[in-house]
């Protein structure tokens, strides 16, 4: 129940804000209110605002009714800075506009856009934006200014700090500041005049105390973000300028982000890296500031036992395993525009620690596999250290920077604080050219002593990077919950009382993120600790990162991967403790659809989780245990009836399309949708794009007598769905027109015996019938095996989806199995020649051509097609074998941006997924179909 002032602000803003973006469901509260860090808060509210007037309402409205509000972008971020129990305002979709300046010098960006997406718009203009946080690719807009976050390459010279150009601020009251305003300016000053008048004070005051502004000045030349950018009040005198810059770093204790620009920098063209490994960590210091005075882009540390977490990664060099104990790696960048300035860059670089020998020979590479490695490794190491611990601890990090002329004493007290606090498995790696480490670490929260073991380890790390090295405590993660017991102990009571006065001048109610920076609780970083037990053995070695938010579909609509690890967590937590039976009841009741049912088990956010979790293995184990017997039984009696299922969905098909063709898509769609309501949903959603039924296949070899021959194995939704109301009268359906295409290619075609009874197993194993599944892709692989003479023929799946099923599941590597892209590339296109090439397609790449990563090779087939190719940028199309149907809202949700990517002039759409075609053609007014169509038709 919620308080009364609560429950008053929900009725206030449902006036202007959906009330479906008004959450308070208890599942949804406890998915929305986790971030990266390892506090936990449940928000009474989260409001999902998509406009700035609806920021203003919500802000206007809770500093009227006294009530506290934290601003959100993705909640990737280490320190606790982005958790409330009280209002939590999520600024993600929706807040994705962005707007080129100046021929890519400038970028203004709104708070929810992913910082590596701000990258791509840049990208044709050779520029980026500064920060390189190493969660740039989940990490927002938002988090990255409002933490100061840096990263490998943007060390002090480019971070948010130094390349904010202006920014868009809503203040406490509701006010705005837009700093590239003029006018917007003036009636700020207007306003605010007490603002204005207090900043000034400030700044004089500290340049009359020299001591404190070169102290000041001193701190920042490390990095380092304990506390507010008081160096904007040294920096500048324009009061305009420091509240610009104070912004920076602020946390989303001052005021509400509603955009930002910035100043870009040059993204070099040409990169090449290469690991030096030392024989100590402290040489491997030593040689950093010599790296410094040469051209280096980067110099990351890292220590054996981070080397350790990634030794076994399948593209780890063999000598990873083999490095002595005491070894230590620096990976060293270089980046320039012209190639002939690379070869000097490394020359200069190989000069500056020629005196500094390495265990091995070093060279440096930009080829993609080993350079890319080297870098997914290094942005991954938090996570892949956190996935090596005990099930049930937390994976910690510490955040700490020194001056660079002592770095390898640093790492000495660092790593006796490790052994003397009995932290056997702390991991020490970072920004070397900054003087910037992370401490990893696990961490039994479970237990008051190991608490206090924490606490107390705390307080001695404070001890020597204050006292014995004068260096900062948080250097890029910001200070959150953290560490803001230790911001005094850092900068001093004078200027801590600055950033209190900063405080009280842009929240003096202390309603915005309170608790953040400034605490006055002097143990509030061993408070609110989040709960990890064990739930699965699939997910327990996420640490909540939420590096696959960006990658899943139903992000935004339901759960994202990382929120459904949250309620699975929870859920194993109700019924160990068995404390609250009726919570558990309803966590569970809800969980089905915002967890289950609403996934789409499509696999891309492993493709992002540095552990490789794939949270749609998960939901088909949860499907698999929450299976019936009964339900066990007639999916066995459905795979060993093939032939009869597709028949009965072919009638079917043909049905509902007779019908389709009489009454028109209108008078169709309006009955479709009442049967649909009045069976709650039971009968699946029609649209227009449902086809007719396929005929059955009767051959078993056709064009016999070909030197070239193939194994085709047409899926059971392409043996069942044939064409859509959209595809050219004299269009074939997709089982036909491959056996045309390889005619025409000279193939003889080979069709696996009882082909009608064949399945991959996806239809049954993404449902949890795991066994079921694996019966009948056994089974597929053995007729494959008998058409293909044990692998003598290449084997053609129609559809990258049952391809990929298939590849996961066969184990007999005789097999030579295709997808249909990679099979067109290298079998049909070499024997047909491009006559007639399109003006401009559009191609979709499916999740499992994601998987596989083909989605390059889509292209390039496109590209022989056409002289022009739009490339749809997407995750999973939600459609999700026959989720499209049951549940269509996560098809909407997935291609609510699809419309938007299609060119006016392009009228056709291809890509290799039946279903995923529907849901594709529905959301985009064009026609998708398979790439076989396309190929067929420029090559006559």
């Amino acid at each position: 129940m919620l308080p009364d002032n609560y429950r008053l602000l929900t009725e206030v803003l449902s006036k202007k804000i959906p009330t479906k973006r008004i959450i308070t469901n208890p599942l949804q509260l406890l998915a929305y209110g986790t971030d990266a860090s390892f506090y936990r808060l449940i928000p009474k509210i989260v409001i999902q605002v998509h406009n700035e007037d609806e920021a203003v309402e919500v802000i206007y409205q809770t500093g009227k009714l006294g009530i506290p509000v934290t601003y959100r972008a993705a909640g990737t971020s280490l320190s606790g800075q982005a958790i409330t129990d009280s209002v939590l305002m999520v600024a993600t979709h929706e807040w994705r506009k962005y707007t080129i300046l100046d021929d890519g010098l400038k970028i203004r960006l709104q708070p929810g856009i992913v910082g590596a997406r701000a990258n791509i718009y840049l990208k044709p203009f050779g520029r980026k934006i500064g920060p390189d946080p190493a969660s740039i690719n989940a990490a927002m807009i938002g988090g990255i200014a409002a933490n100061n976050a840096s990263g490998m390459c943007c060390g002090t010279d480019q971070n948010s700090y130094k390349t904010i150009a202006d920014i868009r601020i809503v203040l406490y009251d509701g006010t705005i500041l837009d700093t590239a305003d003029e006018e917007s300016k003036l009636q700020f000053k207007n306003l605010h005049p007490e603002i204005i008048a207090e900043i000034e004070n400030m700044r004089d005051e500290i340049k009359a105390n020299p001591s404190l502004s070169e102290r000041i000045k001193q701190k920042y030349k490390i990095k380092n973000t304990t506390g507010y950018s008081i160096n904007a009040l040294v920096d500048f005198e324009d009061p305009i300028e420091i509240i610009k810059h104070l912004m920076i770093g602020s946390e989303g204790t001052l005021a509400f982000t509603s955009n930002i620009t910035y100043h870009t920098v040059i993204d070099e063209r040409y990169k090449a890296c290469t690991l030096m490994i030392f024989e100590t960590i402290e040489k491997a210091c030593d040689a950093v500031p010599l790296l410094k005075t040469s051209p280096v882009a980067a110099v990351e540390l890292l220590d054996r036992e981070a080397i350790r977490s990634i030794e076994d990664d399948p593209e780890a060099p063999d000598y990873f395993r083999t490095l002595p104990e005491t070894a230590c790696l620096l990976l060293v960048e270089i980046q320039a525009n012209e190639m002939e300035d690379m070869a000097k860059k490394e020359a200069l670089v190989r000069k500056a620690v020629e005196s500094f020998p390495t265990i091995l020979p070093y060279k440096f590479t930009s080829d993609p596999k080993e350079y890319n490695f080297n870098w997914k490794a290094r942005k991954g190491l938090l996570s892949s250290i956190g996935g090596l611990r005990r099930t049930g601890t937390t994976c910690l990090i510490e955040d700490v920077a020194f001056p660079i002329h002592q770095l390898g004493k640093a790492c000495v007290a660092l790593k006796e604080l490790f052994k003397r606090s009995n932290y056997t498995d702390a991991v020490l790696y970072g920004h070397a050219l900054d003087g910037n480490f992370h401490i990893v670490f696990s961490q039994d929260f479970n237990d008051p002593k190991e608490v206090q073991k924490y606490a107390d380890m705390m307080d001695e790390l404070a001890d020597i990077v204050v006292n014995q090295f004068d260096g900062s405590l948080k250097a890029e993660h910001g200070t959150g919950r953290n560490m803001a017991p230790f911001v005094e102990k850092e900068w001093g009571e004078a200027a801590y009382k600055i950033m209190q006065r900063i405080k009280n001048i842009f929240d003096p109610h202390h309603l915005i993120n309170p608790g953040v920076i400034i605490n006055k609780n002097p143990k509030i970083h061993l408070e609110n600790l989040k709960p990890l037990p064990a739930a699965h053995e699939l997910i327990d070695k996420c640490m909540e990162c939420g590096f696959c938010e960006p990658n899943c579909v139903a992000e935004g609509l339901t759960l994202s991967p990382r929120q459904r690890i949250v309620i699975a967590r929870e859920i194993a937590r109700l019924e160990a403790n068995r404390e609250d039976t009726s919570r558990l009841r309803t966590m569970m009741h809800e969980a089905n659809y915002y967890s289950n049912e609403t996934c789409a088990t499509d696999g891309l956010c492993g493709l992002a989780c540095p552990v490789k979790i794939d949270i749609g293995k998960f939901i088909k184990d949860l499907r698999h245990n929450q299976s019936s017997d009964t339900s066990k039984k007639v999916a066995a009696y459905i795979g060993n009836r093939m032939t009869g299922t597709t028949a009965i969905l072919r009638r079917g098909l043909n049905f509902v399309h007779f019908f389709h063709s009489i009454l028109g898509s209108t008078i169709m769609g309006g009955i479709a949708s009442a049967l649909r309501t009045i069976s709650f949903k039971a009968i699946p959603k029609w649209n227009k794009d449902m086809p007719k039924g396929a005929h059955k296949i009767k051959e078993t070899i056709v064009n016999d007598g070909q030197p070239d021959k193939v194994v085709y194995f047409p899926s059971c939704i392409n043996r069942s769905m044939g064409k859509s109301k959209g595809y050219e009268k004299g269009d074939v359906e997709l089982t036909q027109k491959t056996k045309e295409l390889l005619q025409r290619a000279g193939f003889t075609i080979i069709y696996p015996e009882g082909i009608n009874e064949l399945c991959c197993g996806m239809a049954f194993s993404s449902k949890g019938f795991k066994e079921e599944g694996t019966r009948k892709a056994k089974e597929l692989e053995d007729a494959l095996l008998d058409a293909s003479e044990n692998g003598k023929y290449p084997v053609l799946f129609d559809m990258s989806p049952c391809f990929y099923t298939f590849y996961e599941a066969h184990s007999n590597k005789d097999l030579r199995i295709y997808d249909p892209v990679e099979f067109m590339l290298n079998f049909v296109m070499p024997k047909l020649t491009v006559k007639n090439p399109r003006d401009i397609v559009t191609v979709f790449p499916v999740c499992s051509l994601k998987k596989i990563g083909m989605e390059n090779k889509l292209l390039e087939l496109a590209k022989m097609c056409a002289k022009e190719v739009s490339f749809v940028e997407t995750n999973c199309c939600g459609f999700a074998g026959d989720r499209g149907f049951t549940y269509p809202e996560l098809n909407k949700h997935g291609q609510r941006h699809l419309a938007e990517q299609i060119p006016a002039n392009c009228k056709d759409g291809y890509s290799t997924s039946r279903t995923c075609e529907i849901g594709m053609s529905k959301y985009s007014d064009i026609n998708f179909k398979s790439i076989f169509y396309l190929i067929d038709e420029v090559t006559k």
